[in-house]
């Protein structure tokens, strides 16, 4: 039997298990996020463009005034995930090791893959709407600073009435991967200057197909798609990002028709936010006690962590729905 007296030894054991558990789950959504550590529950996030080309200065005359551009603002607000579970005193009475190390690992699972959920669903939704409900019954938006979808056709400046589209709906192949490309050599800053942005990394779900075709088309030796000898010139050109919950419901449950959804992102300047106030935290009844619930003789413990997220600006990422039109 698992005495009170183990107690403490009981729980340094459960805080290992939670965070191998934790580390367990890949971290590959938060690739696209610019995260910060924050003390405050609100924060605002502005786009500022610089001032383009410096001007000609004539012998005698004055330097000209440059002038920065106030661009759309962002806010987040800090909510937070948990989740409790309980070492029942029929557990400890028979020796059930194993059941409470798995209890513990999997607690560790779940504060880790409902962010993985969460900020992968950003862009999932940001596909093809302005917010979703999330499992919890929330709305959540899925909208950059502008008030557009992610992903959309119509996007704004602050600088001009021109509007541009980091939307296309072609599947994985040669020509969607010159269609995404093209898109980032039309985006403008606030000024009305273009933006000098390369694309650094290929972004899908776990469809195998999908997956494979990135593969071949990255590590191919000769030109990808075709039958001829040209040179592959995307060969080591990109990353490949796979998000296990892109093609996933609000419940995190596959959703196939999201199956040939892709990115073209430059990762290196994303405008992807995460903040975090509370990092992911296994909780545990204080150690010096026995832990005991009086009503229940359990001993809970418990997973937390407080975050916000968002999508300032378009301009770092191209999305395709996959589906040719």
């Amino acid at each position: 039997m698992i005495l009170t007296t183990s107690f403490n030894d009981v729980v340094k054991n459960a805080k290992v298990q939670w965070r191998e558990g934790f580390n367990s789950v890949p971290k590959n959504a938060m690739q696209m996020y610019d995260v910060r550590t924050v003390t405050e529950k609100t924060s605002e996030h502005s786009q500022i463009d610089g001032y383009g080309f410096a001007k000609r200065k004539q012998e005698g005359e004055s330097y000209t005034y440059g002038s920065i551009k106030q661009g759309y603002t962002l806010n987040l607000s800090q909510t937070r995930i948990g989740l409790m579970d309980a070492i029942t005193w029929e557990m400890r009475k028979f020796d059930k090791y194993r059941e409470i190390d798995k209890k513990m690992r999997k607690l560790g699972e779940a504060t880790a893959k409902r962010i993985e959920l969460d900020l992968t669903h950003q862009f999932t939704f940001g596909m093809s709407a302005a917010s979703y409900v999330n499992m919890d019954g929330e709305t959540v938006a899925t909208t950059t600073a502008d008030g557009q979808n992610i992903f959309d056709t119509d996007h704004t400046i602050t600088g001009g009435s021109t509007t541009f589209s980091n939307l296309i709906t072609t599947e994985f192949s040669s020509d969607g991967l010159e269609a995404a490309e093209e898109k980032f050599n039309t985006f403008q800053d606030n000024n009305g200057q273009l933006v000098m942005v390369e694309p650094d990394t290929i972004i899908t779900g776990r469809n195998v197909a999908v997956v494979n075709a990135v593969k071949k088309f990255l590590k191919s030796v000769n030109e990808p798609d075709t039958a001829n000898n040209a040179v592959n010139v995307y060969a080591g050109k990109y990353k490949h990002l796979v998000l296990p919950y892109l093609a996933t419901t609000a419940a995190g449950a596959q959703d196939s028709t999201k199956d040939n959804y892709w990115m073209l992102a430059d990762l290196k300047h994303t405008d992807a936010i995460c903040e975090i106030s509370e990092n992911p935290t296994f909780k545990a009844p204080s150690v010096g006690g026995n832990g005991e619930d009086f009503e229940t003789d359990d001993w809970k413990f418990k997973s937390s962590a407080c975050y916000d997220y968002g999508v300032l600006d378009f301009k770092w990422i191209v999305g395709s729905t996959g589906a040719t039109s």
